[in-house]
This record gives structure tokens, sequence and C-alpha cells, in this order.
């Protein structure tokens, strides 16, 4: 009987030993503090405007990408873009003078989903129609640019401007799901929280019903990649703003609330961890360990804050049967003082200028993520945009490892929580196998 208390004892030693990490990864970004938090992401995004109009991080000039991502989140927040003006230009002006400028499929998505939340006519912008540019590159088979991911911007941007989303279209995107029910940047590809939320955001506004079957896989993937401080993570097991933002805004596309219990991890909603990250200034930064991108990071935070998908709409959400209240109403948030005006590292500014629709990298000496040529987008080795470098890919070569939850993407990193639990399942297995067979050793001693 001693001898089986010492077994059991052992057990619960190591399966404590795999936990406690966990338990002590909280990151010290966080110190309790009260407000606002959408109304002093506002105030912090009118001190990064430019006085060309447009919105640059940090010690950068102004950018179009993030430009276009802080007119869609004024527009989230109920406020008129047009109407923030620094020396009589406002981000609409910045944004016409730099139409020329987009080159890519993703800079016309991206542009005018940020011209229809601003309440402008996409079909005569800065000398361009940008509904008709991007509807021509719709395919035979409704597939729209040439990754999943330009496929679900185009159908959000193609909806903001009122446009009827074609049914091949929306065929197409189902039959990318993936079979763990998420969506991933590539066909292919393992899924990935970010091009799922993004994906659920399309389908919505291609149609799709709350309730429909590609919703509720998509959001039952979901709840694989949600760590237990609320957020989702992406090749990490640590959550970000940008992979959870984005899983927000897909959640509540999906009819999902995802600030109620029903998506409470540990005590912990997708918006706490949001509400957490943010910083006494206002910003929010992109981790408990890193904060790159200040004013990216909190563009992309204050749509789901509001959990508000794209297309943006005048009426609220409906989730799980009923209108939220009014997304203006104050909660707690979790903050902590930073210098967010110190100058970026010099070898972010061609990150900054070629972010579009990517997964977020890392500053130099953090955690790195895959090479870059948009928000999300992992760098294609056949890319011919000439976009800085900001990672690199893992060394298998893979180029699209996306590190779904439970899969290991090459370089050590996996996504979610669910690898560790079959790390305690499989140490608890082990430690039963053994003391099953020493007791069974010790009955035959018995016999013989």
């Amino acid at each position: 009987m001693k001898r089986k208390l010492v077994a059991l004892f052992m057990a619960m030693a190591l399966i404590g030993s795999a936990v406690a990490p966990v338990l002590l990864s909280v990151g010290s970004a966080r110190v309790a503090a009260a407000g606002d938090p959408v109304g002093k992401t506002i105030e912090y995004l009118k001190g990064r405007q430019q006085t060309d109009g447009g919105f640059g991080e940090p010690g950068r000039d102004s950018s179009n990408q993030l430009t276009g991502w802080v007119v869609c989140a004024i527009a989230a927040a109920g406020e008129d873009p047009s109407s923030w003006r620094v020396t009589g230009k406002s981000p609409l002006d910045y944004l016409s003078s730099h139409a020329g400028d987009w080159t890519t499929l993703g800079d016309l998505e991206r542009s005018c989903l940020a011209v229809c939340s601003a309440g402008a006519d996409p079909r005569s912008f800065g000398g361009r129609n940008l509904v008709a540019e991007i509807s021509a590159q719709i395919k035979s088979d409704g597939h729209l640019g040439d990754m999943i991911n330009d496929h679900c911007w185009g159908l959000i941007a193609l909806s903001a401007a009122g446009e009827p989303i074609p049914e091949g279209c929306r065929n197409w995107l189902v039959s990318m799901q993936n079979i763990d029910g998420g969506f991933s940047f590539a066909p292919e590809s393992a899924s990935d929280p970010d091009d799922t939320g993004a994906a659920m955001q399309a389908l919505k506004a291609a149609g799709e019903a709350p309730g429909g079957n590609a919703m509720e896989r998509a959001a039952f993937f979901l709840r694989f990649c949600q760590s237990s401080d609320g957020g989702f993570c992406w090749q990490s097991n640590s959550s970000n703003v940008a992979s959870t933002a984005w899983a927000v805004q897909g959640l509540s596309a999906a009819g999902e609330d995802p600030d109620s219990t029903a998506w409470s991890k540990s005590g912990k909603t997708p918006l706490d961890f949001l509400r957490d990250m943010q910083q006494a200034d206002g910003h929010i930064r992109y981790s408990d360990a890193s904060d790159s991108n200040p004013a990216w990071m909190t563009a992309e935070a204050v749509p789901a804050l509001l959990k508000k998908p794209y297309p943006l709409s005048s009426e609220p959400e409906a989730q799980n049967g009923e209108v939220p209240s009014d997304s203006s109403d104050s909660s707690d948030s979790s903050q902590a003082t930073t210098t967010a005006d110190a100058p970026a590292d010099s070898s972010w500014d061609s990150f900054a200028e070629d972010a579009l629709f990517t997964f977020p990298a890392e500053p130099p000496g953090e955690e790195v993520a895959p090479e870059v040529v948009a928000d999300r987008e992992p760098k294609r080795s056949s890319d011919s945009s000439g976009a800085g470098s900001s990672g690199s890919p893992d060394d298998s070569g893979n180029l699209f490892a996306m590190g779904a939850p439970g899969v290991n993407s090459g370089n050590g990193n996996t996504g979610g929580n669910v690898p560790l639990f079959l790390i305690i399942c499989g140490a608890f297995i082990t430690v039963l196998g053994l003391i099953t067979l020493g007791l069974s050793k010790k009955r035959h001693s018995r016999q013989y």
C-alpha cells in the first residue's frame, strides 16, 4: 500500500511539473487600472496622426497600411474619420493622395474597406474605382485573388461597398474549410485563428447564416486555439492581440458573444485579454512579452473590443439571439505604464511600410514570426512585391507552417494548449502503466 501511495504522489508531481510553467507564465505587463478602454484607444490614436493627415508608428512616417486600419477603427468607434484633421488634412486626404501607391490586391481590399467604413465612395476615390478593380480578379471558380486570405478580405471589401457577393465566391470559401473547422492563409495549409476569424467575417458578408455549419465548425476550431488568459495565439503558447482581435470579430460574425462565460477560460474571456493588454496611455500592446507596433495593434483591437466584425454595420451585432448593449459602456481594464513614444527600431521601417494582412512579427531579440508582406501574410519565396523581411521561415522550408493547435510548425512552437494537454495525458498514462507493471510483477513473484 505504501508503494502505491508513493507511485501516486510521483505521478501527481510529474503532472504538476508540466502545469506549473503555464501557471507561472503570466506577464508583467498587467497592472490593474480602471477606465473606458475604447475611449482611451481613440485618444491614443489621435496622438499618432501626422501633419499629412495619415498615421504612423512612434518615430515613423505615415503609412497607407496603418492609416487604413486606423480609419476602420475610428469608424467602428462611431466617429467620422474625415473630421480628424491635422493642419487641415484628414486620413481620407492622405489615402486619396497615395491611391496611386496601391499596387497589390491586398492594398485595394484594405483601402476599399477603409473608404467604405468612412462613408466615402470606393468607386471614385483617388482617381480609382476600387470596387471594379477588386471584382475584376474574381475567377470562374469563384476564387478571388491567389490565397484564401485575399479571397476573404475581397469579399469583406465588396460587401462593405454594397456589392452582392456571387454564390460561387461563398461556395469556394466553404470548400477551403479544413477538416478541423479552421481556415488557413493558403490552400492546403494548417488552420490558424487569424485567418479563421477573417473567413468567418467573409462568410457573414457572403450571406452565411450565423448558426450555419461552416460557422459552427469554425467556432469549434477557435476553442482549441484559446489560451488560459482568454486570448488566442498563433505559432506560440502566448496569446497576442492581433490573433485575438480577428478571432473575436469572427466569433461576433457567427453570433457568438466572445465576452460571455461561454468563452471564458480560467475566468478570462478574449475581451478580458484585450483589455489586459491596454496600457496607461491607451495603446494596446501586442502581447505580454512584446510591445511592437503599438498603433497598429491598437487599431486592430478597437472593433474587437466593440464586438464589431467587418464590414462595419450601423446595427449592433446579434449574439446568441440577443442584441448586445451599447458598446460605449465602460469596463475595467488592466494597464501598465509604458514608453510608447520611444522611437521604434530602424529595422522595422520596411515592415511598417509593407504590412497589410499578415501575422505581426516580433521586434529583434524576441519571438520571430515568418517573413511578411502584408499584415498577416507569410512571405512566399516567389513574391515579387519587394517587401522587406522581418523573420524567417521554419527550418523545414515550409513557408506556410501555420502552427495549428496541436501541430508543431517546424520551429519548435505550437498553437494553443492542446500539445500541453496531450503531454500531460501521455505522462499520466505512462506512470499508471509503470505502476500497473510493478504491481503485476509483485503478484507473479508471490505466485512462484
